[in-house]
């Protein structure tokens, strides 16, 4: 009960090692590994005249709810919600935090406890409230680790006035300077600017930066000449080089972007072009002049793995991947010209990344394979769109 003092925040972090996460739609919960957004922020309040028990508040100011209806037809667990304050029923909302040894439980007014669970879609990274598992696979299940946030303030205030890009930047970069102004950049195999495109999220007015009180103010971004001339001279490495964020959109397949699936593991091509989930941090790696890994907003990188897509097809998946060493080759793509495109050449294997159109299930799906037939050939070539750049 010591880690939930009045007004702390915290997250709260499952066996899985995703946080509790609170939708945007306002009412929904899951599990997530975006531990940097205010979504997983919760706000502890004491319940009155019930000392071991708390709150927690969401940052839509809704709090965390035993529901009544089953998550799944046919289980046993209930849904976990958002619900706002003053309802009648308000000792739904209540938990009594239980120690086992370093993480926590939270049990709910009827005995229940909250529960992150793992497994197969839809039952994976969902959140219930169920009875203590009897299965020792599952026993860890609905156990917490607490983080406490010491500046809630500053993230919310920086969450709330930035925009998606620059709140996509702050969740893939590592180490970088956060404080370069955005820039906006034409696309590489096209004449447009990114700003022109209808599917793109413009440069945000305002950046953030730490005054000596340890606040963030707002301070206009200069604006610069953004324009930059992509001739054929320019190698495919040297777009990425310098690229902070970039969106890959598919040239065979009009106005398909590659996009990193909500599961937190597929990948697929789509139209939303303005998603977070269209956007890839960029990061060279070490000792090559030649290769980068690409980072989504989930925090799982692009990776070219061994498992066939389709019984029959000559594809193969390309995933997001947590697990990526340093010296593993799935997680490395080789930019390689083709005209003014590019292509991407997986370094496990030699194949490329690859957006399939065709009939279902086949369309949408995205691949790491060598196109035999004149018609796919296009399937294999991206544009490259910079969302970001770093400033040296």
């Amino acid at each position: 009960m010591e880690l939930f003092g009045k007004g702390t925040a915290v997250r709260l972090r499952s066996c899985h090692e995703k946080y509790l996460y609170a939708v945007d739609d306002e009412k929904a919960v899951r599990q997530s590994s975006d531990g940097t957004s205010r979504q997983s922020l919760w706000t502890v309040e004491m319940v009155p005249r019930k000392p071991n028990f708390i709150r927690l508040k969401s940052c839509y100011g809704k709090y965390l709810t035993a529901g009544e209806s089953s998550s799944l037809l046919g289980v046993a667990g209930a849904k976990v919600i958002q619900t706002p304050p003053f309802r009648q029923a308000e000792y739904e909302s209540d938990w009594e935090p239980i120690r086992d040894d370093l993480p926590v439980k939270l049990m709910s007014w009827n005995g229940k406890y909250l529960r992150g669970n793992g497994g197969a879609p839809p039952w994976k990274n969902s959140v219930t409230y169920d009875s203590e598992p009897y299965t020792s696979t599952t026993k860890k299940w609905i156990s917490w680790s607490v983080e406490l946030v010491e500046n809630p303030d500053k993230v919310s205030f920086a969450d709330r006035f930035s925009s998606p890009a620059s709140s996509f930047n702050s969740s893939v970069s590592d180490g970088s300077n956060n404080d370069s102004p955005v820039k906006k950049l034409p696309t590489f195999g096209s004449s447009e600017s990114i700003g022109s495109d209808p599917g793109s999220v413009s440069s945000p007015k305002f950046m953030f930066t730490p005054s000596r009180s340890g606040t963030l103010s707002p301070k206009p971004i200069e604006k610069k000449n953004s324009k930059k001339i992509i001739t054929p001279n320019v190698s495919a490495i040297e777009i990425f080089r310098d690229a902070k964020s970039v969106r890959l959109r598919s040239s065979a397949h009009d106005k398909k972007y590659l996009i990193a699936d909500e599961d937190e593991e597929g990948v697929k091509i789509g139209r939303n072009g303005s998603s977070k989930e269209a956007r890839w941090g960029v990061e060279l790696v070490p000792g090559s002049e030649k290769a980068i890994r690409l980072k989504s907003c989930h925090g799982g990188y692009l990776t070219a793995s061994n498992e066939k897509l389709l019984l029959g097809a000559t594809g193969h998946k390309v995933v997001q991947s947590r697990r990526i060493r340093d010296d593993e080759p799935a997680g490395e793509w080789e930019p390689v010209k083709d005209g003014l495109k590019v292509k991407l050449r997986s370094r496990n294997g030699g194949k490329y990344l690859r957006a399939n159109g065709g009939v279902p299930p086949w369309r949408n799906t995205v691949t790491h394979d060598s196109p035999n037939h004149s018609v796919t050939q296009s399937w294999v070539v991206w544009d490259v769109d910079v969302v970001e750049i770093l400033e040296r």
